[in-house]
């Protein structure tokens, strides 16, 4: 017998539905998230994770005049930050991709299972499988990229965001078809 997600009983099929409401309830929270505290622009990732430390030069030069280099933690800022202002550390950038990186892991097995399970064509499923791990993967190693090479890879993580949303809308309205509209 063939499992597929309109073969499953009516507890599976809410169970799975109620779990795609919760997914995008997830979601929703985190683009809310990212957008008061960082923002959705591509200027504003490029400025929340790029490097805003003082250069040995401008340290050095400092210290010379007198002036003693405070560290400022800033949460949030309407502001842009200026050169020698506080900017998001290594350990900070770590550990937010530590925690992002292991929950999109079970958001993708999830999403994985859910979708192997429907009737789309397999081909379909392994491109649509594609995409999402590579956008999931690249919304942290883009932040990575801007906070250690350049402000100019912000357009990564930007456009990474905006494809795993699209992935989990396909795979969602995909199952969502497969659990209550589609016959047989």
């Amino acid at each position: 017998m063939k499992i597929s997600l309109n073969s499953l009983p009516l507890s599976g099929r809410i169970a799975v539905t109620l779990f795609l409401i919760l997914l995008w309830y997830g979601y929703i929270l985190a683009v809310l998230n990212t957008r008061l505290a960082v923002g959705t622009t591509i200027e504003s990732i490029a400025e929340h994770y790029e490097d805003h430390s003082l250069t040995k030069g401008e340290a050095q030069e400092i210290e010379e005049k007198g002036f003693v280099e405070e560290e400022v933690v800033i949460e949030h800022h309407e502001e842009p930050l200026k050169k020698g202002e506080s900017s998001i550390t290594p350990q900070e950038i770590v550990q937010l991709g530590h925690i992002h990186i292991l929950g999109f892991s079970l958001l993708f097995i999830s999403l994985a299972a859910i979708l192997t399970l429907s009737a789309m064509g397999e081909r379909w499923k392994i491109i649509l499988l594609s995409l999402l791990f590579l956008f999931l993967s690249l919304d942290i190693g883009g932040l990575f990229l801007v906070r250690f090479v350049s402000h100019t890879f912000a357009v990564i993580p930007f456009i990474s965001g905006i494809g795993s949303g699209a992935g989990i809308a396909t795979i969602s309205l995909v199952a969502l078809y497969d659990l209550w509209l589609r016959k047989g």
